[in-house]
């Protein structure tokens, strides 16, 4: 079967934390948090601010394809069960706290069970966003650690690697068609392509090897989305505009490093980036449901103004950058305590 190899210098220093895919987090976590905000005072969502979910998972698949390939499955396990579920965990028993304090009650047992174990997006649709809207994605990101962790030996292949994002796409859309999911459709199906292509790139930009076979696995995956688009009416809107987005970043970076202030402003997106996953978590019941709950029910306010809601926010926003400072370096150190390993030392923690 004739092939095309793939051959490039490695780009990416082992060992070494990228400063662009900080700052590409921090422009992701700046994205959703206007979409998030804008939907509080009714904006209109012109810049389709969900589109930084998509630059998560592209970040992520390749930071995982370029680092984590020929880790030991346990430490890799460790990594990501440490850089996920600890400040999930957090996020949760926080706002599952509030909503019984203040906003209707406990949750059902249902519910709390699989989202401690962050497999509601794969259960009922009435759990997909139970405890907050955006916690879907803690299930999409556990699976898709599931997913690279069983394909991380074989990244060589991308037909391969095109055959498995192309069959779990089409399988996460036909489930969620079956049983009338919408959120999990149009939230988190159509969204598989985006780790996949972070997946590619890291590899390439890792390794500086790859090969795409002309066989049964890559036609079988590009027809996936044949079949996707032309007989289930799916397209996956948001990976090539992601994509492009990030290239986009870093081909301009360069020329920002130059003008005034260029540096100050890639630096700030990049601490932003650094604290992205926990600023993510906390962020949405805040600005939201506190936010309106605490004019509604503590100042006795029905019909805040939105100047009123405005400031909320910003007060909503202050407190989560805290939590979630405080969240990030308390995580830290359990990578720190965990870290003796020379294979936990030799990656960065993204």
């Amino acid at each position: 079967m004739r092939a095309v190899r793939i051959n490039l210098t490695p780009s990416v220093p082992v060992g070494t934390r990228i400063a662009a895919v900080d700052e590409l987090k921090g422009l992701a976590i700046a994205l959703i948090l206007v979409y998030h905000c804008g939907a509080v005072l009714g904006a209109a969502n012109v810049l389709h601010g969900e589109i930084g979910v998509d630059i998560f998972l592209i970040l992520s698949g390749f930071t995982l394809a370029a680092y984590s390939a020929e880790m030991p499955l346990r430490d890799f396990a460790l990594r990501r069960f440490l850089r996920i579920y600890p400040s999930y965990w957090l996020a949760l028993g926080l706002f599952g706290y509030l909503d019984k304090l203040y906003l209707g009650g406990p949750r059902p047992w249902a519910s709390v069970w699989r989202h401690i174990l962050a497999i509601h997006a794969f259960s009922k649709p009435e759990y997909f966003s139970d405890f907050a809207d955006a916690f879907w994605f803690i299930s999409m990101i556990a699976a898709a650690y599931i997913v690279f962790a069983c394909i991380r030996r074989r990244l060589d292949n991308l037909s391969l690697v095109f055959a498995v994002c192309g069959s779990l796409t089409t399988l996460a859309v036909l489930l969620y068609q079956q049983f009338n999911h919408t959120g999990g459709l149009i939230s988190l199906a159509v969204r598989i392509p985006s780790f996949f292509v972070g997946v590619v790139g890291g590899r390439l930009l890792g390794s500086g090897t790859a090969e795409i076979r002309f066989n049964l696995f890559l036609g079988l995956g590009l027809l996936c989305f044949y079949y996707l688009t032309f007989f289930r009416g799916i397209v996956c809107n948001y990976t090539i505009p992601a994509t492009g987005i990030v290239l986009a970043w870093i081909g301009l970076r360069p020329h920002v490093l130059k003008i005034p202030g260029g540096r100050m402003l890639l630096a700030s997106f990049a601490l932003t980036g650094v604290i992205s996953y926990e600023l993510f978590l906390f962020h949405q019941p805040l600005v939201r449901d506190m936010n309106l709950f605490t004019y509604h029910v503590f100042l006795k306010n029905p019909e805040p103004t939105q100047r009123q809601i405005m400031g909320g926010i910003v007060v909503a926003l202050g407190i989560t950058l805290a939590i979630s400072v405080i969240v990030h370096l308390s995580v830290s150190r359990l990578f720190r305590l965990f870290g003796s390993r020379s294979t936990l030392r030799a990656a960065p923690v993204h």
